[in-house]
């Protein structure tokens, strides 16, 4: 990154340029400076500040000052002492007085003082003050109408300092807005400074553009002199220099050359390109730099000495930046220059005998320690002279001394190719170019040399050898299909010799092998059988073991379509393997159960296992890895009878006694066996947690007795209240037996269950039919008054009963037992205002006294029409809406078949009492479901047997067994589900 100090290098000089007008008066010495300053110092300390000399003798001693502390600087740089002059001091002091004098004079009149004083804030280390300063003028401008000549100087007197701090992004903005003002003094700088800002924050494209803009106009590029305005040709050659940089930073290309050519001024121009040169092969593009080179090269003005030292930085760019020695620079100029131009005579030979001297002498000199020279030398030799076949072969011996068998190789090629050498000659050197391919072991050098030998080579013995080698190169390269067609042909070759047509046969098998090419291999190998009789036997066991994994390739490809596995399982011929061993055998009914399986040939999946476990010395493992996959077989099919036989056969030795029990249990349970007995088992092998649990309440349910198996566990099922509640409910919607289920229902923890409460809320419906029955019966007599007051008191005795009843509903928070409640409250109290409206009026009362009497009725029903009115009212807002009857009816809809007679009796009784509304028809139409069936689960069933992984089938399944089926069967179901999800195969 480059700063200020790195780039204004003409900063001293301009700062006096930007700080204040042109001036250019003679520097005063320092005795003389000295001097001045005391006697200034002096004057002040005497004049009052409101004397009109005040003000400009103290910006006079500020400049004195300030120049005083440059002067002293540039001493103490000079001595290497910091601060040792005196400069610090001085420039404190000019400092003071320029903040003082701000505050005293108009801006717009004095902006030098501005600019001075920012100097030397720069100067003090207190470049933070400085941009404030600049800042704040930047921010005034409008406000306090400062002039724009000075509000732009601040833009780049600001981009200076930001600059100088790193922050580029804000400096190219302020540099941005003075460029602006098309009166700006030394533009070019400031925009010299804006391509740095692009450049420092990688914005390389725009920097090389505003350089490229800015050499576009020579004579923009000025200063102010003391003789004016003057073009400023340093600073040019400087923009050039950091052009070309810049061009560096990116591939520099034929037109970023062509570019810089263009704007460099022709008399500059060769230094330059000289320049740009170096600049490039610095920073490694080889490639631009040798094209700058030799547009250098071709500037007419270089001269000789130019010309060499240009002709060695080439050499240099081409050898790795210069790593060839200057002899051999010059030795290949010569020899290129006269294979361009050519000689004649006598002349050729002598040159060619010099040029020989000359590599001879080099090659004796470096005999000890070859090097790169010496082979580039005889490389130039050959190509100039190559018919020479002695330089030629030397050349060579040096390559392969080197192990440069690139080289050595197409030095020998030179000959091999040549009619001007004799065929023993040539023979000599293919067989030299292959000995030298092979020791470099380059693959593709190998190659080029086998095939070029092929070519010009007599077919002998040795070229059924080279085509051995071409074929193992293909192999080794693991170009598998080349090597096992190179290699079939010289397996069938009879010109070849025994041993390497077997090794060729091996080969191609082992070439296809690699390329999993089972079935070509196959058959391949069934020829090699008849072609090779002594190696039969191993021909035919690789012919089987191909088919074998032939087989289990498209087994286990998850992409092999139907047609790809049923040609797979027909390929799987008996008679192939009627001699096999019995581990052939076992893989062979392994890979034809596999194949089975996924084509869902359910006689051939049974009968490959069962034949599997008939082959004599199967592994006890075996065994049971075949019982297992029979076993899950039937699973899969929910054919639990058949998986609960067969798992009974397993050892299962690799898991537990209470897992192998749990699981026998499951399965017994799930094929509608009794279970009991495995269940019982995996308990006392010392099975725990949630599974014990779930069993536990499985011997209450599938008991002879179950109240009394539940009363044995509850002591274990409290572990878990939730299913100790579950239980209970189903044991009851069993037996109906509450009495005999007392102590269970008393227990802690079912008190915040249901069970207690559902048990309980029977005997409540009971009470309100029995005392609605006993109500409705009652009737009111009025033949005689005291028989009247009589039946009046009985009745109302009997509605209070009623009250009694529906407080009694709300304690057990049953919304059933409830809406009973009510409506026997609100239609017997009704029926009681209606009977007393009813009653006839007693005889020989006059019309006032029956006005009296009809009156006295109407207050004595007012109490009971009033409770009516309010149990219709709470009975239709529960019509209305209740989330405790929609959880009833849900309830209803999602209970466990055994519950579900209890639920239904529920809502009949709901569905008595009269009402309207949303919950109303809720009840009624879950009334008018029509529950699942029998043959429902039968069908479902038999579905999800036909395609077990068909989830849209399982999920069905799993919702008509919660309703009317097992009870394990949703929670089997899900965990298929579970499974399939994960991308499981069963």
């Amino acid at each position: 990154m480059k700063t200020l100090n790195d780039i204004l290098v003409l900063g001293a000089f301009l700062g006096g340029i930007l700080s204040t007008p042109p001036a250019f008066a003679e520097k005063m010495a320092a005795g003389t400076q000295d001097l001045v300053i005391k006697k200034m110092e002096r004057v002040l300390s005497a004049l009052d500040k409101s004397d009109p000399a005040w003000l400009a003798s103290q910006q006079r001693l500020a400049d004195l000052l300030s120049e005083r502390a440059r002067t002293r600087f540039m001493l103490e740089v000079e001595a290497n002492c910091e601060g040792c002059k005196g400069s610090k001091d001085d420039r404190q002091k000019a400092i003071r007085i320029y903040e003082m004098l701000l505050q005293e004079v108009k801006l717009n009149e004095h902006g030098p003082i501005l600019f001075q004083l920012a100097h030397l804030y720069e100067m003090a280390g207190q470049v933070d003050k400085a941009i404030a300063l600049y800042e704040n003028i930047i921010k005034d401008a409008k406000k306090k109408n400062i002039n724009k000549d000075i509000v732009v100087r601040s833009h780049v007197g600001l981009g200076d300092l930001l600059f100088q701090k790193g922050r580029f992004v804000e400096a190219k903005q302020n540099y941005q807005i003075a460029l602006k003002d098309k009166s700006l003094e030394n533009r070019y700088l400031t925009i010299y400074n804006v391509a740095w800002c692009d450049f420092n924050t990688d914005n390389l494209k725009s920097a090389i553009a505003t350089l490229e803009d800015l050499l576009k106009d020579p004579t923009a590029i000025t200063r102010q002199t003391e003789e004016g305005s003057k073009y400023d040709a340093p600073f040019h050659t400087d923009v050039l220099r950091d052009l070309a940089m810049f061009y560096t930073k990116q591939d520099v290309t034929s037109r970023e050359i062509t570019k810089f050519e263009s704007l460099t001024p022709e008399e500059k121009r060769k230094d330059l390109l000289l320049y740009f040169a170096k600049e490039t092969d610095r920073i490694g593009q080889k490639k631009a730099a040798q094209e700058i080179m030799s547009r250098y090269m071709a500037h007419s003005a270089l001269s000789k000495e130019e010309r060499i030292e240009a002709s060695i930085q080439l050499a240099q760019i081409n050898y790795d930046r210069g790593q060839t020695t200057e002899s051999v620079s010059e030795f290949s100029k010569a020899a290129l220059a006269l294979q361009k131009s050519g000689c004649s005579g006598d002349k050729c030979e002598e040159i060619q005998k010099s040029m020989k001297r000359y590599v001879t002498e080099l090659h004796r000199s470096k005999k000890l320690k070859p090097d790169q020279d010496l082979m580039n030398a005889y490389i130039t030799y050959n190509r100039t002279f190559p018919s020479d076949m002695e330089m030629t072969q030397r050349g060579a011996s040096v390559a392969m001394e080197l192990n440069n068998f690139p080289i050595a190789v197409a030095l020998y090629r030179t000959v091999s190719e040549s009619r001007q050498f004799s065929q023993k000659e040539r023979n000599e050197a293919l067989l030299n170019e292959v000995s030298a391919a092979e020791k470099s072991k380059n693959p593709q050098l190998q190659r080029e040399a086998y095939l070029h030998y092929l070519k010009y080579a007599p077919r002998d013995a040795k070229s059924f050898e080279v085509k051995y080698q071409l074929a193992y190169l293909s192999y080794t390269q693991k170009k598998f299909a080349d090597a096992a067609e190179s290699f079939e042909d010289l397996a069938k070759d009879k010109s070849g010799t025994a041993d390497l047509r077997k090794k060729s046969a091996d080969l191609s098998l082992d070439a296809l092998a690699q390329l999993k090419n089972e079935k070509v291999l196959e058959d391949l190998a069934w020829d090699y059988a008849e072609i090779f009789p002594s190696a039969r036997v191993e021909f035919e066991g690789i012919a089987r073991k191909s088919l074998m994994n032939r087989v289990a390739r498209v087994a286990n490809d998850p992409k092999s379509s139907s047609s790809d596995l049923k040609k797979a399982l027909n390929s799987l011929d008996s008679d192939k393997v009627k001699n096999a061993s019995n581990q052939e055998k076992i893989l062979f009914f392994n890979n034809q159960a596999v194949l089975a399986k996924k084509l869902d040939e359910e006689k051939v999946y049974v009968g490959a296992l069962s034949s599997l476990m008939a082959v004599p010395g199967l592994t006890e493992a075996q065994r049971e890895s075949a019982l297992e996959q029979l076993t899950g077989y039937y699973e899969k099919k929910l054919d639990f009878r058949n998986a609960y036989a067969t798992a009974l056969r397993m050892e299962q030795s690799k898991i537990s006694e209470k897992e192998k029990e749990f699981r026998l249990g499951t399965l017994a349970d799930l094929a509608g066996l009794n279970a009991s007995k495995h269940y019982r088992k995996s308990l006392d092998a010392g099975l725990r947690g949630e599974r014990s649990l779930v069993i536990r309440s499985r011997l209450v349910l599938t008991s002879e007795n179950p109240v009394k198996e539940l009363k044995a566990q509850a002591s274990e099922l409290k572990q878990r209240p939730a299913l100790l509640n579950e239980t209970a409910l189903l044991v009851y919607a069993k037996t109906e037996n509450a009495s005999a289920m007392k102590s269970v229902l008393e227990m802690k923890e079912l008190r915040k269950q249901s069970a207690p409460l559902f048990v309980k809320k029977q005997d409540f419906y009971e009470k309100v039919l029995q005392a609605k029955a006993s109500i409705s019966a009652h009737q009111l007599n009025s033949s005689k008054d005291r028989l009247l007051q009589k039946t009046i008191a009985e009745r109302v005795s009997l509605l209070k009963k009623a009250d009694k009843l529906l407080a009694e509903s709300l304690t057990l928070k049953d919304v059933t037992a409830q809406m009973m409640s009510l409506n026997l409250v609100s239609s017997e109290n009704e029926r009681m205002v209606r009977d007393l409206a009813g009653l006839p009026l007693p005889a020989n009362l006059t019309p006032q006294e029956q006005n009296q009497y009809i009156a006295l009725l109407k207050a004595q029903s007012k109490p009971f029409l009033y409770k009516a009115r309010v149990a219709q009212q709470k009975q239709q807002e529960i019509w209305n809406k209740s989330s405790a009857l929609a959880q009833t009816i849900k309830d209803y809809r999602t209970a466990r078949a055994e519950l579900r007679p209890l639920l239904a009796r529920e809502l009949t009784l709901l569905n008595q009492i009269p009402g309207k509304g949303a919950m109303k028809s809720a009840l009624e139409d879950a009334m008018d479901e029509r529950p699942f069936s029998s043959r429902d689960l039968v069908s479902a069933r038999k579905s999800v047997a036909d395609d077990p992984a068909n989830i849209r089938e399982i999920e069905n399944l799993k919702l008509i067994e919660t309703k009317i089926g097992h009870p394990l069967m949703p929670s089997y179901l899900e965990a298929r589900i579970s499974h399939l999800q994960k991308g499981k195969s069963l």
